[in-house]
């Protein structure tokens, strides 16, 4: 009996490591600002947006003049400000990028993967500059999110300190039950330690490296930091009815971004395969939301036949309430068979935090 454990961006938040969506919108911010120090023209363009300074001067002059509120402010002070004085600047944002900014103004969260998808099949178009130009401002993003995890990864170092026991124990000493029922007093189950573990990351930083044991391998399907060239940032739904629609188009552009064919640049993809064919398995969710841009490899996962239990560590909230039902809710996306995931999911009764 084996174990997959399934590692998104709540398992990097769990050590509090700012690697959400949101920071790194901020982030984006500051260093876009501190690009303008040697801006000498009062208009500022990069793929996502184009800055410009109404008032006299340029750019660098304004940097110069107020480096050190610049200096103290993080990126959201920062974006608020040049937002809330239309009469000196003006932001002109892509509808991809706008889209994200007004995800996080009204949510306090977003999924760029999600609105890449969404404006992909937002108007199915036969001119192919169009998802040029959208494929080439989420490329830009993804070269941003990679400077921006690699400083933000950097801050964990490999000490005993920065392993988490109540991560650790449920990937390593917690029994797997072989069946779906864990801990039931109404039938005789039998409980084993996993013969074999792998931890398949969904993120780009090492934070998983912190967790090995001799019978466990780290499976990175969408690459990491350190080979930037290759990391998978995109949708990956064939589910969706509007995935035909995409391909049938017959424009390489709409489909550049695809995860599941992205997925046979490396074997990664084939790794994940080869250990869910070896023995049956149990599934753990550390942290991974569990949304529909990962649904085709989630589908292969949660319905394959060796598959026993789901078992999802949900994330409890400072007010005491959780998002168990919302990752329920999202995992049964994921299954085309929902008497199969009712069968296979486990209770909130035998779930637990993440930590």
């Amino acid at each position: 009996m084996n174990r997959i454990v399934l590692i998104g961006n709540g398992f990097d938040l769990a050590h509090d490591l700012k690697t959400s969506y949101a920071d790194f919108i901020y982030w984006y911010w500051k260093q876009r600002i501190r690009s303008l120090y040697e801006e000498t023209s009062n208009v500022s363009k990069d793929p996502l947006c184009r800055l410009t300074k109404l008032q006299d001067g340029p750019w660098n002059v304004f940097v110069f003049s107020n480096a050190c509120y610049l200096k103290n402010s993080d990126g959201k002070d920062i974006y608020e400000y040049l937002r809330n004085n239309p009469k000196d600047f003006k932001i002109e944002c892509t509808l991809f990028f706008e889209r994200i900014l007004k995800s996080i103004e009204t949510k306090g969260w977003v999924d760029i993967e999600n609105e890449y998808y969404s404006l992909l099949i937002l108007s199915y178009d036969h001119d192919n500059n169009n998802y040029l130009n959208l494929n080439n401002q989420l490329e830009y993003l993804r070269e941003k999110l990679v400077a921006y995890l690699k400083l933000e990864g950097s801050k964990i170092v490999k000490t005993n300190d920065s392993i988490n026991d109540k991560i650790y124990r449920p990937i390593f000493k917690r029994e797997i039950a072989l069946t779906n029922e864990l801990h039931s007093v109404n039938k005789i189950y039998e409980e084993t330690l996993p013969s074999s573990i792998m931890l398949l990351s969904f993120n780009y930083t090492n934070t998983p490296k912190h967790y090995t044991s001799v019978n466990s391998t780290i499976n990175y399907i969408h690459e990491d930091i350190y080979t930037p060239e290759n990391v998978i940032f995109g949708y990956g739904d064939e589910l969706d009815t509007a995935y035909q629609k995409l391909r049938d188009l017959n424009i390489n552009e709409t489909l550049r971004h695809i995860k599941s064919i992205r997925y046979l640049e490396s074997d990664n993809y084939r790794k994940m395969l080869e250990f869910i064919e070896s023995a049956p398995f149990q599934v753990c969710i550390m942290g991974h939301s569990c949304g529909n841009s990962d649904r085709t490899l989630l589908n292969t996962l949660f319905e394959h036949k060796n598959c026993v239990s789901i078992k999802p560590y949900y994330y409890k909230k400072v007010d005491g309430t959780d998002n168990y039902l919302e990752l329920i809710q999202n995992i049964s996306r994921n299954f085309t068979d929902m008497k199969l995931m009712r069968d296979r999911v486990v209770n909130k009764t035998y779930c637990e935090p993440l930590t």
